[in-house]
């Protein structure tokens, strides 16, 4: 397990939890002892300009995810197209996504790696999206004593991904995206 000295915030979304996603990043302080992984459910062929329209709403600076890229404090990096993402001693791995795997299973597979290689360290944020991806890569991180936050279905446009999160039994906050934004900048304040 890497020893990294902030907290990795990891966020999940799907179909309608951009506006979410957005409201979160423009809630958190300028300076936060975390970076903010985003992985966001997207088709092979999609041109993703999700990192253009968050750097709109937030003064932290916002990449598209490299790499072997090192995780820096203070930043958020978005995973492009094609892509999967996971952390490995405080790194960003890329690798392109197969053809015969399903992009619903993206945010299990960074939340898990997330789990593994940060411990108490790690923070899981599941947005709203079709499907259950994310719950059991949140269990990951709960198990392993990461916080684990799921947005309130009542305010997701599409509650599933959120709501499977919650009946794992594994979520430690279910709350609006404004609140979100609050007990994170609780959380992770320097």
């Amino acid at each position: 397990m890497s020893i990294v000295p902030f907290y990795i915030v990891g966020i999940g979304l799907s179909i309608g939890g951009v506006d979410p996603l957005c409201e979160i990043l423009s809630g958190l302080p300028l300076k936060a002892n975390a970076a903010f992984l985003i992985i966001q459910h997207l088709a092979p062929a999609y041109r993703s300009r999700l990192a253009e329209r968050l750097q709109n709403f937030t003064k932290i600076k916002v990449n598209v995810a490299e790499h072997n890229q090192r995780i820096k404090c203070n930043q958020v990096y978005v995973l492009a197209e094609g892509q999967m993402m996971t952390v490995e001693n405080g790194n960003i791995l890329l690798r392109d996504r197969n053809h015969d795997e399903t992009v619903n299973k993206a945010v299990d597979i960074l939340f898990k790696s997330m789990a593994l290689d940060l411990g108490n360290r790690a923070i899981s944020v599941i947005l709203s999206g079709l499907d259950g991806d994310g719950s059991l890569g949140a269990t990951q991180i709960n198990l392993r004593g990461g916080i684990t936050i799921a947005q309130l279905p009542a305010t997701a446009q599409f509650p599933s991904m959120p709501e499977s999160a919650i009946s794992s039994g594994n979520t430690h906050f279910v709350l609006s995206p404004e609140e979100i934004a609050s007990i994170l900048t609780e959380i992770v304040k320097e």
